[in-house]
């Protein structure tokens, strides 16, 4: 993998380190717009929908996206397809010796070497998901012509506040005066992004009416967000036709986000209450009965989580994440009951045990949850 040697683990929130990088490389991302979407959940899944409105128009796209589900290429997309490994490998060799005495994160070369690849492409426009808050995320060292935040709830509050309120304000530091800010955020969120706007000077605009066309992601909020992608085509100044438009937000993919793979098995990497809510609307809505698999970071509200799951299924499967910051034995005891909460020494594990079983399985709580088992499953055809 590129950054092999990059600790994915160490967290150094700033933009300074980022901007003497882009000041060093000559600013590359000036070769191009670009678009920063923020927010709790939802951001994925715009980027992608605003990439597939865009190609529709036959524009160079490229988008950032945070994290990865099974492979690190993923972060990085020209035109829908995940970059190659050995471009990465190449950009970042030939990069590095102007750069290794600044001590950029892992999070912050992902954004220097998506900066890059997409100059190397000369993309129409860069789409950057912000991977956590916005004021101090390394992609806030950018220049957006237009800005997205999607749904505000509670996540990361050790890092970003303890109130919704305080969440979004992180979030819509990410506005510019005089570009565009577009949310589909709700009360009392939407209130605090909107005092933002006004203090910086963004020209701020909600979205409050769904897209009316089917989307081929799962889920109740897919419409705001294939909605918001379409409003920030317009932003942007383009026109996209109802036929190009409908067949675009109809073939937009991202893996594990309500990804029902042959009927048996379901993945999905919701990590907080907020997005748990909206897959569990789903798993309802089709009827489903099984057994659900659940492993989470330590920061998590995983007492909600299970609470959530165990409703929603027959028995659960829970055990630790390929993580430093996953939960331990320590925080799974308390939720333990025989035969209908069960502990695991591997995600992999449980759900090897609830395939033998027979049943239909449901994966979350994390990327990682879904990461160890998505490439199994998919291999596996079902």
């Amino acid at each position: 993998m590129v950054l092999k040697d990059v600790s994915p683990n160490v967290w150094s929130l700033g933009l300074d380190r980022v901007r003497i990088a882009l000041d060093r490389l000559s600013h590359p991302e000036r070769s191009y717009p670009h678009v920063l979407v923020a927010g709790t959940n939802g951001k994925g899944s715009t980027c992608i929908y605003l990439e597939r409105i865009l190609s529709s128009l036959g524009l160079q796209v490229g988008t950032t996206i945070s994290p990865h589900v099974s492979d690190f290429t993923e972060r990085f997309r020209i035109n829908g397809h995940n970059a190659a490994d050995e471009e990465l490998t190449e950009i970042r060799a030939e990069i590095e010796p102007l750069l290794n005495d600044i001590g950029l994160t892992y999070f912050e070369w992902c954004v220097i070497l998506a900066v890059m690849i997409f100059a190397r492409h000369h993309v129409d426009y860069g789409i950057f998901e912000i991977g956590l808050g916005g004021r101090y995320d390394a992609a806030n060292a950018l220049d957006p012509c237009l800005c997205l935040i999607t749904e505000i709830s509670l996540d990361h509050v050790r890092y970003l506040g303890s109130t919704v309120e305080k969440i979004a304000q992180e979030k819509a530091a990410i506005a510019r005066r005089g570009r565009p800010l577009l949310t589909t955020a709700m009360d009392p969120a939407l209130e605090a992004i909107r005092a933002c706007a006004a203090e910086s000077g963004a020209l701020f605009r909600e979205v409050q009416t769904p897209s009316p066309y089917r989307t081929s992601l799962q889920g109740s909020s897919q419409p705001m967000n294939a909605a918001l992608a379409t409003e920030a085509a317009y932003a942007l100044g383009l026109r996209p036709t109802g036929s190009g438009l409908a067949y675009a937000l109809a073939t937009a993919f991202l893996p594990g986000r309500i990804e029902d793979i042959g009927g048996k098995v379901i993945l999905d990497v919701a990590h907080n209450p907020s997005s748990l809510t909206e897959l569990i609307k789903y798993l309802d809505k089709s009827g489903f009965i099984g057994v659900g698999v659940f492993g989470v970071l330590a920061d998590k509200d995983f007492p909600s989580m299970i609470r959530m799951l165990k409703d929603a299924c027959s028995r659960l499967y829970i055990a630790p994440v390929q993580s430093e910051r996953s939960w331990g034995a320590d925080d799974m005891e308390p939720f333990l009951e025989p035969g209908r909460v069960v502990r695991f020494g591997t995600i992999r594990e449980a759900f090897e045990t609830a395939l033998s079983e027979g049943e239909n399985i449901v994966v979350a709580g994390s990327f990682y949850t879904v990461g160890e088992i998505r490439e199994s499953v998919v291999c596996a055809g079902f």
